[in-house]
């Protein structure tokens, strides 16, 4: 997991394949290292290598894992500046994410950063890499003539400054997360599957996990926005001083789930739940041993209310989700007709990473369904996430693109959660008139109605 939360990767390296590897392996190596040391817990560093372009489709994972990551470390040379993937496919990629970037972290504290290191490692004719990233000041790892060599007195002069940069931005981008303290941070068996859920949703929609350290857990449940304690079958001092510091807030939510598990504990556990149901406290939700996982989370998420820096807006335009079958060649070629001749009213989100698709669709304005040749199995969980993220928001609700006569029993069930379901019935040719009456509606829509 990444440290800063809402990103796969802390830190992207780009480099060009041709230049020195070895010695890029000795300063990802130590940067490793010295990051786990200052930050107090291992970075995630992406780096592409030779048996990824061999073993998997790298077209399509470079591209989302620079998405994907909080900062881009790039590593200019000759051979970089002259090569079209890392200028336009690595380069290119991580600055249409700036916009986002600038609108989640919106405050004066970020205002000059481009969330991006350039670091030479050679020298270019002309200066051309400062065209990259245009306002960044270089850390060079090289001279006029040659490339520092690893361990040099010139090389550790730089790398010093690369790690101090590094460890400023990204522990200002994760502690500009919105903090939620989830007790107990290490659960037991019983309580695990649950913990892990809640963890992996919340991170996905950019909240910060406390207590990530096991001192100081009273400040650090001060410092949080919502308490989360989940009550197992084992009594623990902690937890009472905790929970009773939660319910002395009054301007902070605070959440107890006693599990199954509750119902059989020693009487000590058993009394604590009790103790806890009955305590009053007008900011805590309580939930017994009936309510499910599934229900817990929701309640969770609707406490918090969807983080505005999780998904953020692309310059006043409303936000597309297309559903389509990414391994049919057809459907990525219709989504693409789609996005392409309505991509300057509107922005649109691919369902090129499935662990963001509940997040990418309770963020979105308007979903639409690429449906094509698909059977109605294919989209049996998108039926099930859409209908469920849209009846909870009131949204404008879902169009169909190019459905057929025997989907009629998925059509229905989509029916029932919706009174403005709109049915594009699309054969042939693409013509965008058809989908006019779909993107007419979201235009309409009030940005006010949105949560």
């Amino acid at each position: 997991m990444a440290y800063v939360p809402g990103y796969k990767h802390d830190v992207f390296i780009s480099y060009a394949h041709g230049d020195d590897r070895e010695w890029i392996n000795r300063l990802i190596d130590r940067l490793e290292a010295a990051l786990t040391q200052r930050l107090g817990t291992k970075a995630d560093i992406w780096i592409d290598d030779d048996q990824l372009r061999k073993s998997r489709d790298f077209s399509k994972e470079i591209p989302e894992s620079v998405r994907s990551s909080a900062v881009f470390l790039l590593l200019p040379s000759p051979t970089y500046i002259r090569s079209r993937y890392c200028i336009d496919e690595e380069c290119r990629v991580f600055a249409e994410t700036l916009p986002a970037r600038r609108t989640r972290f919106a405050t004066p504290g970020f205002a000059n950063d481009l969330f991006a290191l350039r670091c030479p490692i050679l020298p270019i004719d002309g200066n051309e890499h400062w065209s990259l990233f245009s306002g960044l000041t270089d850390i060079t790892f090289c001279d006029e003539s040659d490339t520092f060599a690893a361990g040099s007195t010139t090389f550790d002069s730089s790398f010093r400054r690369v790690v101090g940069e590094l460890v400023d931005l990204l522990k200002r981008m994760r502690n500009h997360s919105t903090s939620v303290f989830l007790y107990p941070p290490h659960p037991g068996p019983g309580l695990k599957d649950v913990h892990g859920a809640l963890v992996d949703e919340l991170s996905a929609h950019s909240y910060r996990i406390l207590p990530d350290r096991p001192v100081n857990l009273a400040d650090q449940l001060r410092e949080a926005s919502l308490s989360v304690f989940l009550l197992g079958a084992e009594y623990e001092e902690r937890a009472g001083e905790l929970a009773d510091l939660a319910a002395t807030q009054t301007d902070k939510p605070w959440v107890v789930w006693c599990s199954p598990m509750v119902e059989n504990a020693r009487a000590e556990q058993s009394g604590f739940c009790a103790y806890l149901e009955q305590l009053d406290s007008a900011s805590k939700t309580f939930l017994n041993a009936g309510i499910l996982p599934a229900k817990l989370k929701e309640e969770v998420l609707g406490l918090l209310r969807p983080n505005p820096r999780a998904l953020p807006q692309t310059d006043g335009k409303k936000r597309v989700y297309l559903v389509y079958n990414a391994r049919d060649r057809a459907e990525v070629k219709n989504a693409g007709l789609i996005s392409f001749h309505f991509r300057k009213d509107f922005h649109f989100e691919h369902p090129d990473d499935p662990a963001q698709h509940t997040v990418r669709l309770s963020g979105s304005d308007g979903v639409l369904l690429v449906w094509g040749s698909a059977d109605e199995d294919w989209c049996e969980r998108e039926f099930a996430e859409m209908v469920q993220a849209f009846r909870r928001r009131g949204s404008q609700g879902i169009c169909l693109f190019d459905p057929q006569e025997t989907k009629t029993a998925a059509v229905q069930e989509i029916r029932k959660g919706f009174n403005d379901l709109y049915i594009s019935e699309q054969f042939g040719k693409f013509d965008p008139s058809r989908l006019a009456t779909f993107f007419a509606a979201l235009q309409r829509l009030s940005s006010q109605a949105l949560p």
